[in-house]
């Protein structure tokens, strides 16, 4: 069966010492008691300010310890962070990207590997030794609006809910606390929630990432990755919706376009 590179560059961490899910668990967006249950888990470290860091996905290493499935751009920036809070817990860091990497596929195969937990019509992801990572990409995460770090935002960048998190199994919303909690829970209990990652269609090749999105006078929002008629959007909704109900076209550099909301997917 045919793998598939990421879309992006991956770096594999591992994580060890007898202090190493403790640690996790009081710094990141997801509940570790999760992967009792299952192989991995989707999360991210947030600044205290509750933007993202950096998102991966925490998987169980049979042998003890966890690796973690990171974007290659953010990993450093994600690793300092965890080490300064690190402190006296036994829990130890090491970069094995130069070993494994992250690979993608229709089905399960032998050895490490779990579905993405983020949305059921993803790929498998496949640790694989580096030497087998294949050049080939896949770009089904476009039409279940995955975003992607490195490619559709940068670090320090967006909260969780403007790339989905809070819709793609990201956030554990009953855990302890965590760096960044505080915010994400208020954006929740309030309901602000106003920028979203969309999926845009164009009727022709989309314009480049960062070209304006418009409703009129009004811009409700920014191209990100595309492929295809495919794009990526950063959209507020409010506006996205007011455009809706007052039947204004939307257009991106004079070229027409739908867009469809993650929670319009979910219906």
């Amino acid at each position: 069966m045919s793998l598939f590179a990421p879309p992006s560059p991956r770096s594999v961490w591992q994580i060890t010492g007898k202090d190493a899910k403790s640690f996790l668990q009081g710094m990141i967006t997801n509940d570790m008691e999760l992967l009792k249950q299952q192989p991995a888990i989707y999360a991210a470290l947030l600044s205290p300010q509750g933007k993202i860091i950096s998102t991966f996905f925490v998987i169980n290493n049979p042998k003890g310890g966890f690796w973690l499935d990171c974007p290659r751009a953010a990993s450093e920036l994600l690793f300092k962070r965890l080490t300064m809070f690190r402190l006296r817990a036994d829990v130890d860091f090491s970069n094995v990207s130069d070993q494994l990497q992250i690979a993608l596929g229709a089905r399960q195969l032998d050895g490490i590997c779990f579905a993405d937990p983020r949305n059921s019509h993803l790929e498998w992801r496949h640790l694989i030794a580096r030497a087998d990572l294949p050049a080939k990409h896949s770009d089904i995460r476009f039409t279940h609006m995955i975003a992607e770090q490195d490619m559709d935002f940068s670090a320090n960048e967006v909260f969780p809910s403007d790339i989905n998190m809070d819709l793609q199994n990201g956030i554990a919303w009953r855990k302890g606390c965590y760096v960044g909690q505080e915010v994400v829970s208020r954006m929740r209990r309030r309901g602000t929630i106003r920028k979203r990652i969309c999926l845009a269609v164009f009727e022709e090749s989309p314009p480049k990432p960062g070209a304006d999105i418009v409703a009129g006078p009004a811009t409700i929002g920014q191209l990100c990755s595309s492929n295809g008629l495919f794009a990526l959007a950063k959209v507020r909704v409010d506006r996205l919706q007011k455009a809706w109900d007052e039947k204004i076209p939307l257009l991106s550099e004079g070229r027409s376009l739908h867009i469809t909301t993650p929670l319009e997917e979910q219906k």
